[in-house]
């Protein structure tokens, strides 16, 4: 009974860490992810659409943006042109209802 609990402390022990380390950012990773979320947060406020997207920016810069289906072409097409244009970031991704829309350009 002993050796189980041993072997099951030991086995959760080096999953949890293998985990732990794939999820790891370094703080220049860290830092360029707060960059960026600071100028997509902007963005969407200026733009009036801070409560109909959500984003995802991955640990290499790179966004993944998904607008809500009421948000016109418009709208959503001169968002994520301005994100691009604003060369803080490796790529700019964007969906609406489950599908990309403004298929992806400009990365560097």
């Amino acid at each position: 009974m002993k050796k189980k609990m041993l072997f099951c402390l030991v086995f959760a022990a080096v999953v949890l860490t293998g985990c732990v380390d794939q999820q790891s950012l370094t703080e220049e990773e860290i830092a360029n992810q707060n960059r960026v979320d600071a100028i997509v947060t902007n963005v969407l406020f200026d733009n009036e659409l801070d409560e109909a997207a959500s984003y995802n920016i991955h640990k290499d810069g790179f966004l993944v943006i998904k607008f809500a289906e009421t948000v016109p072409f418009e709208k959503y097409n001169h968002v994520v042109e301005t994100l691009r244009s604003n060369g803080q970031m490796n790529g700019v991704r964007a969906e609406q209802g489950g599908r990309e829309v403004c298929p992806v350009s400009g990365l560097r």
